[in-house]
């Protein structure tokens, strides 16, 4: 019955890497789930319909956004030379944004934790999404509290889900 949820990442650079694996897994994903009919974006400040779309679908939406698109005067959107256009009516919408994803109490997954909510200000402005719950996906955990899985390299290996490990070392020779 969850149909909301909302990848936040820390740079653009991880933000395209969600989205593709988005696309690379989405015929996997629909035979996992009986193809389901769910969409999936790029949070576009200057496309305010994908909120709405987002907001009032009845099918699986999944929105990946960049920290920086919202951590801005978030607690004051009349600032607006600071505010970022999540947190600030747009005419085109008929609303702010914000509002429309605070209604559908997304779950927010944070990729990169250790990059995303390391200040209070990000932290505040993750919980100002109104999430049902927040997940927090990492290889390297700065904070590791309420871990519910943890799957370290070997594991991954095991699984097939990476193609080899590899360590490097130094050696010292006719010294």
């Amino acid at each position: 019955g969850f149909t909301k949820y909302i990848i936040v990442v820390p740079s653009i650079a991880i933000k395209e890497g969600v989205y593709k694996a988005l696309q690379i897994t989405e015929e996997h994903l629909k035979g996992l789930y009986d193809n389901v009919r769910y969409d999936y974006f790029v949070y576009d400040s200057q496309e305010p319909g994908q909120v709405r779309n987002f907001a009032t679908s009845d099918s699986v939406q999944i929105m990946v956004i960049n920290i920086d698109a919202f951590r801005r005067s978030f607690d004051n959107p009349e600032a607006e030379s600071k505010a970022n256009r999540f947190h600030r009516f747009l005419d085109r919408l008929m609303g702010v944004p914000r509002e429309y994803v605070q209604a559908t109490n997304p779950i927010v997954i944070i990729d990169e934790p250790q990059s995303v909510d390391t200040t209070k200000k990000s932290r505040e402005a993750i919980r100002s999404l109104n999430p049902l719950c927040t997940l927090r996906y990492s290889a390297t955990h700065v904070d590791q509290y309420n871990m519910m899985y943890r799957l370290d390299s070997i594991d991954a290996y095991e699984r097939k889900l990476v193609k080899q490990i590899e360590v490097a070392s130094i050696q010292v020779q006719d010294a």
